[in-house]
């Protein structure tokens, strides 16, 4: 009777101290790796969501500059462009003139038949980008108090932010259809350089995109965003539809 008793209570024994503290350090051990996972999904959905965020403004601010360039009558200023003196430390711009509501003028100006300027669609236009602030904005030239890109401009007074920041690099590249100054490398591409080059009639062989200007009608725009660690370029081709000559 005894021994059956023992063999009972033998059944009903708990947990050792042992079996409990193995028990504590597997579930400790578990949910560790629990978190772990969780906050590696978390960071991986947050980037992925920034990222995603990142991509949708560069692509609005690509489209949008695109959009302006292609309708342009002319680029009235290019500064810092592509070349052998292209510095990516100092401020890039190309300044450009557009009828935008077909009146034959700019911005109210030019002729009886003028439409009053129009600040909500200016036809003089900067895009500006300032390295120093990683920051790209976009200037009416004819609004208040602005005064307009010049070669020689260091900074993008007047402008609005087009980006809400986090562009890395900017530059842009000048081209053009005349193939008879694709001379230097002959590559079935015309840049400003080779105009200028070539010289008169379509460079003056100074070494500035100035003169040139009134033959380039493309232009390629290269944009680099940043957000932590990670970089995404962009880059698009546009041709002047309406350039004047």
């Amino acid at each position: 009777m005894s021994a059956r008793l023992r063999r009972v209570r033998g059944d009903d024994d708990g947990f050792t101290l042992v079996e409990f503290l193995v028990a504590m350090v597997l579930m400790v051990a578990l949910m560790t790796v629990s978190i772990s996972v969780m906050r590696t999904v978390t960071s991986s959905v947050t980037v992925s969501q920034q990222q995603q965020g990142l991509n949708e403004e560069a692509r609005q601010a690509i489209n949008r500059m695109a959009r302006d360039i292609r309708q342009a009558n002319q680029i009235v200023t290019a500064v810092n462009p592509d070349g052998a003196a292209f510095n990516s430390a100092n401020l890039v711009a190309v300044r450009f003139q557009s009828d935008f509501d077909g009146d034959g003028c700019i911005n109210g100006v030019g002729g009886a038949s003028c439409l009053t300027y129009n600040a909500s669609n200016p036809e003089d236009v900067t895009y500006c980008y300032d390295p120093s602030l990683k920051q790209l904005y976009v200037i009416d030239n004819n609004a208040a108090g602005v005064t307009p890109i010049t070669s020689a401009s260091t900074s993008c007074s007047g402008g609005q932010p087009l980006l809400a920041g986090n562009v890395e690099t900017f530059k842009v590249s000048y081209r053009s259809n005349a193939y008879r100054d694709d001379l230097d490398p002959t590559d079935g591409i015309t840049t400003w350089t080779e105009l200028d080059e070539a010289a008169y009639p379509d460079g003056n062989a100074n070494g500035k995109l100035d003169v040139e200007l009134s033959n380039v009608d493309s232009v390629v725009i290269d944009m680099t965003m940043k957000l932590g660690g990670h970089k995404q370029p962009y880059r698009t081709q546009v041709d002047l539809r309406n350039q004047s000559q």
